[in-house]
Formats: C-alpha cells, sequence, structure tokens
C-alpha cells in the first residue's frame, strides 16, 4: 500500500480545503520488538523501495503489531490539538510521523506551511557546537534562510534565557537549559504548525508559564 508525506504546494495534485493546514488519512506504522527480527524486515523494506516491488504494508508479519492503525483526523488553522493515552499507547510515534521522522506504514500526511518539531531534547543540536552555533545550524534545519536568522537570532537568545552559556558545547548544558534553546528556536522560526512532545516538563514553572505565553501569542497570530 502506497504511503505519503507531502508538503502541499502549488506543483502537486494535493490540496488541503480552506484553513486545513494538516490532514492525517488511515495513518497506520507498526514495530517489532525482536532487533534481529526488525532488523531483517527493515532490509527487506528498502530492498523492495530500491527495486520498486510493491510491498503489503497494511499486512503484519511474524512478532509485528500495529502501534498505531486506521488514524485520521484535520487540525485547522489556529486550532491546538492535545493528545492524551497511557504510556505505549502510540503518542510520540504519532508526532514523530507527522514530523517526517518516520514513514508511515499505511495513510497519507498532507500539510501547509513549515512544520517544528519538539519531540526530544537533542534533536537537531550537536552536543560540541556551543549554543550560539547551534542557534544557526538549528534555524537553517527549520527552513529559514541566512538574513531571517540574523534577524530573530538575539530574539531566540533572549527568549531562551542562558546568555551566560550560549558560547559553550551544548553537552555541558542541563535538560533545561537545551528545552530552553530547543523551544526557542521552535517558535522563533514562525511554524506553521509546532510539534511538542513532553519537552517543556524539564524546564522550570518560571519559563514553562513564558512558553504558554508564547504559544498562546502564536495561536493569535
Amino acid at each position: 500500500m502506497k504511503n505519503t508525506l507531502k508538503k502541499v504546494t502549488e506543483d502537486n495534485n494535493l490540496s488541503l480545503a480552506g484553513d486545513t493546514v494538516l490532514s492525517v488519512s488511515n495513518l497506520g506504522k507498526k514495530f517489532t520488538r525482536n532487533l534481529k527480527r526488525s532488523l531483517y524486515y527493515g532490509m527487506c523494506d528498502i530492498s523492495s523501495d530500491l527495486f520498486l516491488q510493491n510491498r503489503s504494508s497494511s499486512v503484519l508479519r511474524k512478532g509485528e503489531f500495529w502501534a498505531l492503525k486506521d488514524i485520521s483526523f484535520q487540525l485547522q488553522r489556529g486550532e491546538s490539538l492535545g493528545v492524551i493515552g497511557a504510556n505505549g499507547a502510540g503518542k510520540t510515534t504519532l508526532l514523530r510521523l507527522i514530523s517526517g521522522i518516520i514513514k508511515p506504514d499505511t495513510g497519507n500526511i498532507a500539510f501547509k506551511g513549515n512544520i517544528a518539531p519538539l519531540i526530544s531534547l537533542n534533536a537537531g543540536f550537536s552536543p560540541v557546537l556551543t549554543g550560539r552555533e547551534n542557534i544557526t545550524s538549528n534555524l537553517a534545519i527549520l527552513g529559514l534562510n541566512a538574513s531571517r536568522i540574523k534577524k530573530v537570532f538575539n530574539s531566540v537568545i533572549d527568549f531562551a534565557g542562558i546568555e551566560e552559556a550560549i558560547d559553550a558545547p551544548v553537552q555541558t548544558y542541563s535538560a533545561g537549559m537545551v528545552a530552553r534553546l530547543g523551544f526557542s528556536c521552535a517558535v522563533h522560526s514562525n511554524p506553521t504548525i509546532l510539534i511538542i512532545d513532553e519537552i517543556l516538563a524539564v524546564g522550570d514553572i518560571n519559563f514553562r508559564l513564558k512558553c504558554y505565553h508564547k504559544l498562546h501569542e502564536l495561536r493569535q497570530s
């Protein structure tokens, strides 16, 4: 079964109506808990893709299970969506699929604009680079050009509130400092869709309130 993750542009035939910025349709993702079997299935899938062979992504193979199955929803401009569930329910898997970090086995994902994912603390950061250097590289990954990065650079540092450590390697940062820097980069990239996992849980109460206020501003705009 064909699966897709597409950014909607004028150049393709996929379109999202009105203020819809994200559409997830019949999304499914399967895994296996056995490492050797997982590696074997991965090699089989890669071979099938290389040789343009059809594979039955909708059928479970021996040892596989559905982490997500038949998930469908749409997100409108200005809306917020919370995903709630027990450990192992597939929440982070869903966010990783939408972010394009992993590919779905079934279904389609379509979105407008750009996505800024905050899935894990170290995502997009090099531990050996300084905070200052990581800001530049992270904003570039999020799609900002050099002039835009220069324009928001100082605002990113000010919002993160880690000026005294900005020229130190990120590997010396605490979890809270990394979260501050990651969130600040994400919100200053002016994303159409901002995806946040549990990254803000490591921040102190003052920074979390600051983040909630910033999220409110983003929703209003």
